[in-house]
């Protein structure tokens, strides 16, 4: 196989790696993400020195108040491969179906191998916009570019792909919601860059 095919079969790996729900193995980190760590208005494309947690990005409290219901601590996950770390809110109510995930990929977090061979955040999300191109919605105001596709809001902002998903499997119903947590999103990791 060229490289090009190589690649090709690599992006769509990530892809089904960040459309996919909360598999793996998370974890309970109960690392008080409701504080946010630095605060100061930075720059996405800044030189980042430090790697951003999802938790950090929206806290327990920020995604209570997009869902509307009480949530337990974040179940953290990630996947150094594609340099991703994910955190998944759950219901605390038992017949609630009802949750807010948020993963970012991030250049930093990203091992050297995948570098080299042209994958970042930034070619990972348009090879993922490509690929959803079907009932994408694209939306103007959030990051360098956003769309709403497979249940999920996508935002590339620099360096940084942040996909965030609501408990409705239907993520165009979620719109209002969706862009509103990723207004916020955008807000706290400018909050966390210097």
């Amino acid at each position: 196989m060229g490289k090009k095919s190589l690649v090709l079969i690599f992006t769509m790996l990530i892809t089904l790696v960040c459309c996919a729900g909360c598999g793996g193995d998370l974890q309970t980190n109960n690392t008080s993400q409701d504080k946010k760590s630095e605060s100061g208005s930075g720059k996405a494309h800044a030189a980042v020195k430090k790697i951003i947690e999802p938790g950090q990005l929206i806290s327990k409290t920020e995604a209570e108040s997009f869902t509307g219901e009480k949530l337990h601590d974040g179940l953290y996950d990630e996947k150094p491969t594609v340099g991703m770390k994910k955190c998944f809110y759950g219901a605390t109510n038992p017949d609630s179906a009802n949750f807010f995930q948020i993963s970012i990929q991030q250049t930093l977090f990203m091992p050297q191998n995948a570098l080299e061979s042209g994958q970042t955040p930034k070619t990972i999300f348009d090879n993922t916009k490509k690929i959803l191109s079907d009932g994408r919605i694209d939306l103007n105001g959030l990051g360098d570019e956003a769309f709403i596709g497979t249940i999920a809001l996508h935002i590339l902002k620099g360096d940084f792909y942040i996909t965030i998903r609501l408990g409705n499997p239907n993520g165009k119903e979620n719109k209002k919601e969706l862009e509103a947590a990723g207004r916020k999103a955008l807000e706290n990791l400018d909050s966390l860059l210097i």
